[in-house]
């Protein structure tokens, strides 16, 4: 008996063939789901958002909220979340990378004024990014900035005056102003023509009790406070609000880690007892 007998070659397979084998092998390793999945709504990719917000993942937050903006460029949730999570994105962040993110965080925002310019919400998040813009600027940028600070934190609170955030803005405002040296009053008077008036410490110090009062668990709220009473040498207070916000969950901000690490740090810095 010949070897072709005992091994008998396979019959040949036409193209035809073959291509078909081909096709039925491809679709075997395909996964379960479908192949291109659809996009995800807007109210989808804001729900990611918020998740990794939550979990303090601000970059993940961001590009969530930036695939909702693209879903629905005019939604004012996605909007004003996607300039927080920029807003507070900038603090992890140095140099031009940092000032770009805030830039962001703020024409986010103004998108959200223009799409609903009779919302509380759009205004106190603009308020919040050019207050955080303003930390990259010269002297004289940032009194300019504080003007448009000032009357979006005005114009959020006379539109719904239940929003703590916007009066933590304001109570910043009354401290920065009032806490100017006598280079930048100077400063001031060429670019404001004056420092502007009624900005005053007790004035600060009602618009961060004001803000407490509405959100208590904010955790930055006590922490700005508490660093305010402790340049005006009001240690007592001081710590007092200092270790109000180490003792509130994290929970408030995907920023409060490091806010109750500055509350730890300026604790250490107050007179012992």
């Amino acid at each position: 008996m010949s070897s072709n007998q005992l091994h008998p070659r396979p019959p040949r397979m036409s193209a035809s063939s073959i291509r078909g084998v081909l096709f039925l092998v491809a679709l075997s390793t395909l996964p379960l789901q479908p192949a291109a999945a659809a996009g995800r709504t807007a109210a989808e990719a804001i729900a990611a958002g918020d998740q990794a917000y939550a979990a303090a993942r601000l970059e993940d937050a961001r590009a969530a909220y930036l695939e909702a903006i693209k879903a629905a460029p005019k939604s004012v949730p996605a909007l004003c979340r996607a300039s927080r999570a920029c807003s507070e994105l900038g603090e992890t962040q140095k140099g031009d990378t940092q000032r770009m993110t805030w830039a962001e965080a703020v024409q986010h925002a103004r998108d959200a004024v223009r799409v609903a310019p009779d919302s509380a919400g759009p205004h106190v998040w603009l308020a919040v990014a050019l207050g955080r813009q303003a930390q990259r600027e010269g002297a004289k940028t940032k009194l300019a900035l504080a003007k448009e600070i000032k009357a979006e934190a005005d114009l959020a609170i006379t539109l719904d005056p239940g929003i703590g955030r916007a009066w933590h803005v304001l109570a910043a405002w009354n401290a920065g102003i009032a806490g100017l040296g006598s280079m930048q009053r100077m400063a001031a008077n060429t670019v404001l023509g004056g420092v502007p008036k009624g900005a005053t410490r007790e004035n600060a110090e009602q618009a961060f009790q004001k803000a407490i009062e509405l959100e208590p668990l904010y955790v930055n709220h006590r922490v700005a406070y508490g660093r305010m009473l402790k340049d005006m040498k009001r240690n007592a207070d001081a710590r007092k609000q200092l270790e109000m916000a180490l003792s509130l969950p994290p929970t408030s901000s995907a920023l409060d880690a490091r806010y109750q690490s500055e509350a730890r740090a300026l604790l250490e810095k107050l007179p012992r007892r």
